[in-house]
Order: structure tokens, then C-alpha cells, then sequence
């Protein structure tokens, strides 16, 4: 039976309004042409949050670099379907429906007729056929398939309907295809792209000598930077100054309306500053002087107490939203370290467990993290769906607390089992045969948080007998040498962690990111079937996860699925803990101006996945006057 997906949801209505008079911003040019005209047949509606809002506005913020990744989690989140705003379930978007079908191996999208990017050209699926045979399968442009384009170990195949319709096709089940491509700016945005524009950077279609202007301005990091590069998000970028600000204005060509006919977004502008240094020091300063109407990130936690006690004279409120967080730091056993000898003990799981008790993490929570996390193994985020059954909870509660009392001296009898002793006296544990033993930790510089904690894991782990070396380093230093499989030991702050959807690398080795379980490498291994990277031992964990991995994403019953899911955590139970976790799900305060309104109160600040809070549906904030 075919599952033909016309949705419609309280808060998102798949509604016409054939007859109704369509409402514009007072700012926009009345060069335009008529409101009506400029959008689709069938707007998307958007019901707010609290009421109707007005227009006008300029909404401040602060971002951390020129990436503006903030900027990008906010505005940039239009992927074909949108998670729902509770983060469970999807809901249509670029795409007004969607049909399967029998066996998952195809389906079909109807893209919103009548769309328009924001030079008034028109949206269609030929922008998704660029991208995918011009970008993605031109070997000329170094544009990768997306992993969940991808099923029994082939790239799907895209056939054109007519404008609006295209129809995908997999080489095995691929339900989760939707579900895939809703997460966040870096998966989804970059799917539908302006042909029109970009065919002059391309070298198929210009006299383009390579294509380094075209990744400009396809690549997520950069393509908020270029001005005259249309969009159809609810903003358009209309400046920016390299480490200095970015200014968006209202796209006059939006294609999602309010619930009374009022073209979204309400808010006519956003000025987005470029933090020098620090970020956290400077929206801190900016906050408490009333100068941020909404900053979702880069709130320390040591300034929450000044933040409150400012909030009346700043005229502003305090959100304490989620992080979600599952670990932070999250310290990543890298499995593709060139040292087998090293490796050998990560595969040991007395070693692991002996890692694990022997951290303090109370002593992290009520240092680093000011009592505001929570100590746990590096389970996922509690929310996720398959966690809310009896069983999935009893699954959540075992792997979170999985070794994380402080217990040395059994982390010192772990280590006796396995021979990990001081042989040469000089105070420190050598390897089983007799070598020297150093655990080295790289930490990305800006994350001072993941320092301070690994600071105080230091003495932990030395107290035991484990030399330990921290090497602080540029980000993208680290990245590159995650990248080459030449880090041991990587600590990174995790961002919100839903199981199958949001985080597979986190439970799984099954994508090459740096942020992936058993590293980079081997995640390639799995993508690549086996031709290049890194492959698990055969017979562990690792190769058991990466296999229950496959079989889950071709799994159509949702039930079936999330049995299937349980089963595979419970690996991390039986066999782990795989890699260590330490303190997570923090709070993190949201300042939000008194009359910036249509905010929800409960949100995740770090869920890149997710995509939040662009995920809110930021087009219906306003300004109450």
C-alpha cells in the first residue's frame, strides 16, 4: 500500500488561502511586484508561537567567526522537511508531499509550485537535478554524495517528472531518507541550488578554469559571505565584512505566510557582529547592556549569574534551554591510530573501563560545568524516540551510568589485569610489553571548557599511573590530523545527540567526520565498503555496530526499527563503555528582549543536527511594539 505523506500539523498548516488578500512588510520596495505574485500557488503557513506579530525591526546578534555557524543554525535551516518544533516527527517544507513506495527503494517529492529564489527567479526541481548530476556526480567538482543519498552500497538515481516532481530511486530500503536530509544547515541546504547563478562559476557551463569561486559559494562555511548569491531563506545576506559584521534583510520572494495571510519573516533585518577573540566574553558585555535581542550560543556558563542579575536593567528575559549535550568533553578513542600497540589496549575493554572510573566527574560538574551537568557515560540524549518506551529507558539509564562512579583503585586493579604496570619504577604504567605507556588528548584551543575538565582528567588518570599529555591546538589542526588518523585521544564538547537520526557517528563508525567513534578512518572504511580507511577488528564491537547499523536504516516499521536500535545500544552496554563520557546535558541560558516575542520556552542550544532554532521557525519572531 502506498504511504502517500499529505501532513498537515497544529502549528504548520498545509492551507491555501485561494482567495485571501495577501499582506506585505510597509518596507519592502513598491518596485516589487505584487505580494501575490511573489509567492508560491500555496504558501506554507506558519501558525506563531504566541500571536500574530507586526513588521520591522533589526534583530542583534553575535557570531563566533566568518563561518557564521550560528548565524547559519538560525536563519539557514529550509531543508525539504523540517523537524517539528518538539523535535519528534517531520513536517513538509521545501516539499509539500512526498510518496513511498511499497519497499522503501523509491519515492517520490512535489516541490511548492511557484517558488522563487530571491532575485525573483524561479525555484524548481531543475535546481535539485544541478545539484545532484552538476555538483554531486560531476568528478570535475569536489562535491561528495551526502551518505543518505546513499543505499546497498549505490548512489541513488534521480529522474525529472515535470518541474515540481522528482523521483528518487535506491538500490535497497532507504526509509530514513527524509528524516536524513532534515538535519541541519550542513546536510540540507545545500541540496536545492541556484542553478541560474551558479552554472557561471561552473566550468561545464562557463569559462571557468576550476572551480574554486563555485565551492565558494556552494561550501556551507562560505556561502552566507556572497551578497549577490540567492537564497530562499527568510533573509538574504546584504553585507558582510570579513571579521567585522554581516547584515541580512527580509527576502521579498518568502514563500511561507502567517495564519491571517501576512507574508513572513516579520522581522526586517539582522545585524550580526563578528566576534573578535573570545566570543563568550563579548556577548556577555553585550547582553546585560540591553544590545542582543535574541543569542541562542556562546553564553559561558561562569557568566550566568551576572547575565540574571542583569536582566531586569537589560530589559531582557533568560531561557535556561537544553544543551542536549551527551558529553562534553566527549573523549574519543581513536581506533585508526597508526600505533597497533595502542590500539590493542583501546580494543581491551578492561583498559577502557579503567579510563572511565578512574575520572572524578562530580569534581568536573561542580568546577568546570558549575553543578550544571549531569554525570554520565557518553550515552545519547535522552530524548530520543526510542528511548521513551519501559525498555528504551531501562537501555538509557544502564548505558548513561555504564562506569562513571570514581572508583581508582578498581581502575587500578583493570589495569593490573591487563598488565598495564609501572615496569621500569619511574611512577608511570607501561604497555603489556614492557614499553612506555603515554596517553596524548588533543583539545581544540577555543573550547575551554573541554581544557579546564581535561586539566582535572589529567591528574585522575596520573594518579593512577597513566602519563597523560595534553595538546592544545587550532581546531582545524586537529581536524586535519583526525583527518590522517594521527590522534590518539581527541576531546570535543558534544553537541545534542538524537540516536539514529541526529547522531549515528556517535554510536556507530559508519561516517567519516572527525567527531566519529573509532575515528575518521574508519567511518571511510564503512562508507567506501571496505576500499579505503580504517576497518574494525573482526569479531568486535565496532564491525557488530557498523552491521546492526545497516540493518536498522533499511528497517521500514518504525517499532521493528527502534527494537533493532535498543539492541545495538545495549553492544555499548555489554562491551563498553567504547568511548568515555563525562559530564552532559548542560543548561544554557537563552537571553531573549522582553519584546522579542513568538520565542518558545523550552529549545536545544547545541543541536546541529537538528537544526535549532531554526527549527523554532525564527521567520515568526517578532517585535511587539
Amino acid at each position: 500500500m502506498k504511504n502517500i505523506r499529505l501532513l498537515s500539523f497544529v502549528f504548520v498548516l498545509l492551507v491555501g488561502f485561494a482567495t485571501a488578500q495577501y499582506q506585505q512588510a510597509p518596507s519592502l520596495s513598491d518596485d516589487l511586484p505584487p505580494v501575490a505574485e511573489r509567492l508560491p500557488g500555496e504558501p506554507l503557513v506558519i501558525e506563531p508561537v504566541e500571536e500574530v506579530g507586526t513588521y520591522g525591526g533589526t534583530w542583534r546578534m553575535v557570531d563566533y567567526d566568518d563561518s557564521l555557524g550560528w548565524t547559519r543554525q538560525t536563519i539557514w535551516v529550509e531543508p525539504f522537511v523540517k523537524f517539528n518544533r518538539d523535535l519528534n516527527g517531520i513536517r513538509p517544507n521545501l516539499i509539500e508531499s512526498w510518496e513511498w513506495n511499497d519497499d522503501a527503494t523509491q519515492i517520490t517529492l512535489n516541490f511548492r509550485e511557484g517558488m522563487k529564489w530571491s532575485d525573483g527567479e524561479p525555484l524548481t526541481a531543475n535546481d535539485y537535478l544541478f545539484w545532484w548530476n552538476d555538483m554531486v556526480l560531476n568528478e570535475t567538482v569536489p562535491v561528495d554524495a551526502p551518505t543518505w543519498t546513499r543505499a546497498g552500497g549505490e548512489d541513488m538515481t534521480v529522474e525529472k517528472i515535470d518541474d515540481y516532481t522528482v523521483r528518487l530511486n535506491f538500490a535497497a530500503p532507504n526509509p530514513l531518507f527524509l528524516e536524513f536530509a532534515a538535519r541541519g544547515h550542513y546536510n540540507s541546504a545545500q541540496q536545492v541550488v541556484p542553478a541560474h547563478y551558479l552554472r557561471q562559476f561552473h566550468p561545464d557551463y562557463s569559462d571557468a578554469e576550476n572551480t574554486d569561486e563555485l565551492m565558494k559559494r556552494y561550501d556551507s562555511s562560505t556561502r552566507l559571505q556572497y551578497p549577490d548569491m540567492p537564497t530562499f531563506n527568510a533573509w538574504m545576506t546584504t553585507q558582510f565584512n570579513s571579521g567585522q559584521s554581516a547584515i541580512f534583510e527580509r527576502n521579498p520572494y518568502y514563500w511561507k505566510v502567517d495564519s491571517a495571510g501576512n507574508q513572513l519573516p516579520y522581522i526586517d533585518r539582522l545585524e550580526v557582529e563578528i566576534a573578535a577573540g573570545n566570543p563568550s566574553e563579548q556577548v556577555t558585555l553585550k547582553a546585560i547592556a540591553g544590545e542582543l535581542d535574541m543569542q541562542v550560543r556562546d553564553i559561558g556558563l561562569k557568566d550566568v549569574s551576572l547575565i540574571l542579575e542583569n536582566a531586569e536593567a537589560g530589559d531582557y528575559r533568560v531561557m535556561m534551554w537544553s544543551r542536549g549535550d551527551f558529553a562534553w568533553p566527549w573523549l574519543m578513542l581513536m581506533y585508526d591510530y597508526p600505533d597497533e600497540g595502542i590500539v590493542d589496549l583501546m580494543y581491551e575493554q578492561n583498559f577502557r573501563k579503567a579510563l572511565s572510573v578512574a575520572i572524578n566527574r562530580q569534581r568536573i560538574n561542580d568546577i568546570v560545568a558549575l553543578g550544571l551537568a549531569t554525570p554520565r557515560q557518553a550515552a545519547l540524549s535522552p530524548e530520543g524516540a526510542e528511548f521513551q518506551s519501559e525498555e528504551g529507558q531501562r537501555v538509557y539509564d544502564e548505558w548513561a551510568n555504564l562506569d562513571i562512579e570514581y572508583n581508582p583503585e578498581q581502575a587500578a586493579a583493570f589495569l593490573d589485569e591487563i598488565g598495564v604496570v609501572d615496569a621500569d619504577g619511574d611512577g608511570f604504567r607501561d604497555r603489556p610489553d614492557g614499553t612506555a605507556l603515554e596517553l596524548i588528548v588533543d583539545i581544540p584551543a577555543t573550547d575551554t571548557k573541554s581544557i579546564d575538565s581535561m586539566d582535572l582528567i589529567k591528574e585522575d588518570w596520573e594518579a593512577v599511573g597513566l602519563k597523560t599529555t595534553l595538546n592544545v591546538a587550532d581546531g582545524n589542526v586537529i581536524e586535519d590530523r583526525a583527518n590522517a588518523g594521527e590522534i590518539m585521544i581527541r576531546a570535543w564538547g558534544s553537541a545534542a545527540a538524537w540516536g539514529l537520526i541526529s547522531a549515528p557517528t556517535v554510536w556507530a563508525p559508519v561516517e567519516g567526520y572527525t567527531w566519529s567513534i573509532g575515528g575518521v578512518r574508519m567511518g571511510i572504511n564503512y562508507q567506501t565498503g571496505g576500499a579505503e580507511g580504517v576497518a574494525p577488528r573482526a569479531g568486535s564491537a565496532l564491525e557488530r555496530l557498523q552491521q546492526a547499523y545497516t540493518e536498522i536504516i533499511s528497517t521500514a516499521d518504525p517499532t521493528e526499527r527502534n527494537a533493532k536500535l535498543l539492541e545495538a545500544y545495549r553492544i555499548h552496554i555489554d562491551e563498553g563503555p567504547l568511548t568515555i563520557g563525562t559530564v552532559g546535558l548542560h543548561v544554557s541560558p537563552v537571553v531573549v528582549k522582553n519584546n522579542f516575542r513568538n520565542v518558545q520556552e523550552t529549545g536545544l542550544v547545541a543541536s546541529w543536527d537538528l537544526g535549532f532554532p531554526g527549527t523554532a521557525d525564527p521567520e515568526q519572531f517578532f517585535f511587539r511594539p
